[in-house]
């Protein structure tokens, strides 16, 4: 009888927290994580294991990846290069921000990890659009579409050993706002996220996970935890 074990694409975020959030709802879960030298690693590997914690996950695996920052290129893995203010941000490919081979690259690691464990489906927490005030997500992050969770799709089927391992987007049609309400009824720990990808230490206020994140919570009319935090220790 085929498993119906879930691997969750686990960034440390508020996205792929929603999306953990649903799958344990409705499946075994084990949690992949992967370190790619960028600029808020530590915290999102910190807000991994604090995620992993709270829902008693057991089945966890960190990945390096460090050939990113190695071949550098874009102000995620190189502070040589600024990282762009979302709000001056146009709908092309973010020369910044963006990472080729990010997506398609964490997809291939948790395929390689379903074979070993039994694991069918692959939860991926992208969006096409995040919202405002930020330019289409897609357009920016040409990888965070459902044409690529379509091709990575046809991409597994085509080279499957044994089961059927498969790629779910949930929140592919959602925005930053509807993440947040979602978030908010199956009780997401929203404390335990990271959205900054220009610090790991401080918010910056500027960046595309910035400000999508502090319009998606006050659009949903919620406080958003760690702003709340971030005030009282002020």
């Amino acid at each position: 009888m085929p498993s119906d074990k879930v691997i969750v694409l686990a960034s440390g975020g508020l996205n792929s927290a929603v999306a953990l959030s649903l799958a344990v709802k409705e499946h075994p879960v084990s949690m992949l994580h992967v370190r790619f030298g960028h600029r808020a690693e530590e915290r999102e590997a910190e807000m991994f294991e604090r995620q992993a914690d709270h829902y008693e996950i057991h089945d966890r695996l960190v990945v390096e990846m460090p050939h990113f920052a190695t071949i550098g290129g874009n102000g995620r893995v190189s502070r040589k290069i600024q990282i762009e203010d979302a709000m001056a941000m146009r709908e092309s490919v973010s020369n910044n921000c963006y990472i080729p081979g990010l997506i398609s690259g964490l997809v291939h690691a948790a395929y390689t990890w379903a074979h070993t464990i039994g694991a069918t489906k692959i939860y991926l927490g992208i969006s096409e659009d995040l919202g405002p005030p930020a330019p289409k997500t897609s357009s920016v992050f040409p990888d965070y579409s459902r044409e690529c969770v379509q091709l990575c799709n046809h991409l597994l089927s085509a080279v499957a050993a044994t089961q059927p391992i498969t790629v779910e987007a949930p929140l592919i049609d959602l925005t930053r706002s509807d993440i947040v309400k979602l978030g908010r009824r199956l009780e997401t720990p929203f404390d335990k996220t990271w959205s900054c990808i220009s610090s790991g230490t401080q918010w910056c206020g500027g960046c595309v996970g910035c400000v999508t994140r502090n319009r998606g919570f006050l659009d949903a009319a919620i406080p958003d935890p760690i702003y709340l935090q971030a005030a009282a220790n002020v």
